[in-house]
């Protein structure tokens, strides 16, 4: 008898520190990433990495209300940190593929040249993006541009793991690279399409000091814009995000990626209008894959993904603390 009842007891303290866990571990990490910030403020890091920073906290802060309390942990970090370590992977290694892709293409044989057609077409330059310009906009355009390939994608699935949501984090980054290469790279190899400033013979709007060598590589593979592509995938579902702040600060964000690829003179108009739609076409195909999986794995993840006792109203939860304590 006192076994069975040491037993209770041990369950309803193991229950009270799962409990506690869900609502202490996000305000532990956003502690954490504030000092990290703060921190980063004060320190000689770049502005690249101080942005990083405080964009850590705002993703964090916005999301306590989208904890998915219905999800068992144990599952889900399972699931979790390897998909992490692999999206940081690819963050840190991906531009090195993409080079390597890059020097493969220069050495084929060019198939189809828009750079003649492309520069013919009336107002195809963007040239109205660039009517009011400053030093201090090409500054903040600059700092988009360099950041708007792969921060748009990592902020929602760091956002999305803290708030215990695998599919939404699945979601984000098939959405983004992990289904959009592919869909892209059959225009990569097709067209041969240089950036705007490349093109018309004006200076680099990110100011890179490229060697004509060096330029005549990295300013390939225009048509669709994958800036382009990946901003407005990540605008489309962060529209459908709860969280206001986060949803108006990050379509922000990636809505000035968009533009900065026609303000700095890398894209043209017909190239951002194609990654618009292949950035539609992705995230509905996503949101295709993900129903059917879904449908077709729910018993499963009824099973041991799903904790069905955060679903219940909070009579039936007292009804549980109860009965676990009697």
């Amino acid at each position: 008898m006192n076994n069975l009842k040491y037993l209770k007891l041990h369950k309803s303290k193991i229950y009270n520190l799962i409990k506690y866990m869900d609502k202490s571990y996000l305000l532990f990490l956003n502690l954490t990433f504030l000092t990290v910030a703060i921190y980063s403020l004060f320190s000689k890091t770049l502005i690249d990495e101080k942005l990083y920073c405080f964009l850590l906290v705002l993703a964090c802060t916005t999301c306590y209300s989208e904890i998915r309390k219905d999800v068992n942990w144990i599952p889900f970090l399972i699931l979790a940190i390897p998909f992490i370590f692999f999206v940081l992977y690819a963050s840190i290694y991906g531009y090195d593929f993409w080079g390597k892709i890059l020097s493969w293409q220069l050495s084929k044989d060019i198939v189809i040249n828009l750079n003649p057609i492309f520069k013919k077409i009336p107002l195809n330059d963007a040239y109205f993006a660039r009517l009011y310009k400053t030093d201090t906009l090409t500054w903040f355009f600059r700092l988009v541009y360099n950041n708007g390939f792969v921060l748009p994608v990592l902020i929602p699935i760091y956002r999305a793991a803290m708030a215990k949501d695998f599919k939404k984090m699945l979601k984000y980054a098939l959405s983004g690279h992990l289904l959009q290469i592919f869909l892209i790279s059959p225009f990569y190899l097709t067209f041969h399409l240089q950036e705007v400033w490349y093109v018309l013979g004006n200076p680099d709007g990110l100011a890179r000091n490229l060697s004509p060598q060096a330029a005549a590589g990295v300013t390939l593979n225009c048509f669709p814009s994958m800036h382009t592509s990946i901003a407005f995938a990540m605008f489309l579902l962060v529209l459908r995000e709860k969280n206001k702040i986060f949803k108006y600060t990050w379509s922000f964000f990636c809505i000035s990626v968009i533009l900065s690829t026609m303000y700095l003179q890398i894209h043209w108009v017909l190239d951002v209008i194609a990654g618009i739609i292949l950035a539609y076409v992705t995230v509905k195909l996503v949101d295709l894959i993900l129903d059917i999986l879904k449908l077709n794995l729910y018993s499963i993840l009824d099973i041991f993904y799903y904790n069905k006792s955060f679903n219940l109203s909070n009579k039936n939860y007292l009804d549980i603390t109860n009965h676990m304590n009697y």
